[in-house]
């Protein structure tokens, strides 16, 4: 799955912006979970009205977190990270922003924005010709116009990456933003990340290897070893080989 996040002032186009990728994502044979994060206390009545056009521009999966709570009903905030193990879309399209590392694309209004731009962004969607992003510090940022939803899908399809394990475990000497700016510049790839390195688990299907991403490879290795090590005669250590059938 891979993730990207619209970021920015209220009123810049976001919600406009997703479900048109949302839409555009579907058409083109992709599976889309969307999310929106706010920081405040979740208001059902317009929290929802947003999920409702995700749901109905095609979205697999919408979930609202907000500052206490989550809509999936969960009475509590629900980090990115422990969504993402329950989720297999091909796109995780993001609103508002999370501290999660992953690409930004940050929206502008007429007032606001520039001073949002963070080591993740990638993208800058308002004004064509805005003269802040003549600064250096812009100049490797896409320029995307307010309705220029050709170019903004073609950085989606292009810069959405997988997630990091996101819990800053600091085994490669750094944290997982530090990680994935890296990754996002070139300097660095999914290789640097101690964890998801790991290529503990193979998976065959009538005799052939299934290609599997180390992220979802850490989750079955943790979901797995923690329901084995509960049965009697099984270590905490060891070679471990699992067979089940899925014609019946």
């Amino acid at each position: 799955m891979k993730l990207i996040e619209f970021f920015g002032p209220s009123n810049s186009g976001k919600t406009v912006a997703l479900v048109k990728m949302t839409k555009r994502l579907r058409k083109n044979g992709y599976s889309v979970a969307t999310l929106k994060s706010t920081p405040h206390v979740l208001n059902y009545e317009k929290d929802s009205k947003d999920s409702v056009k995700y749901l109905e521009a095609g979205s697999n999966l919408s979930i609202a977190v907000g500052k206490g709570e989550t809509i999936l009903h969960l009475p509590r905030r629900v980090d990115l990270i422990e969504l993402l193990k329950h989720l297999n879309y091909d796109f995780l399209l993001v609103e508002g922003e999370t501290g999660f590392p992953m690409p930004k694309v940050l929206f502008l209004n007429e007032k606001e924005g520039m001073e949002r731009v963070d080591d993740l962004t990638i993208a800058v969607v308002g004004k064509e010709k805005n003269p802040n992003l003549k600064a250096k510090r812009f100049q490797t940022l896409k320029n995307i116009g307010a309705e220029d939803y050709d170019t903004l899908y073609d950085v989606v399809i292009s810069h959405a990456m997988p997630p990091l394990p996101g819990d800053d475990c600091g085994h490669c000497g750094s944290d997982c933003t530090s990680m994935m700016v890296g990754i996002i510049r070139g300097e660095k790839t999914y290789k640097n990340c101690v964890k998801l390195s790991k290529k503990a688990v193979r998976v065959e299907f009538d005799g052939e290897v299934v290609p599997i991403l180390p992220f979802i490879s850490s989750i079955i290795e943790d979901v797995n070893a923690g329901i084995l090590r509960n049965l009697k005669g099984v270590k905490k250590q060891g070679h471990v080989k699992i067979e089940f059938d899925l014609r019946n």
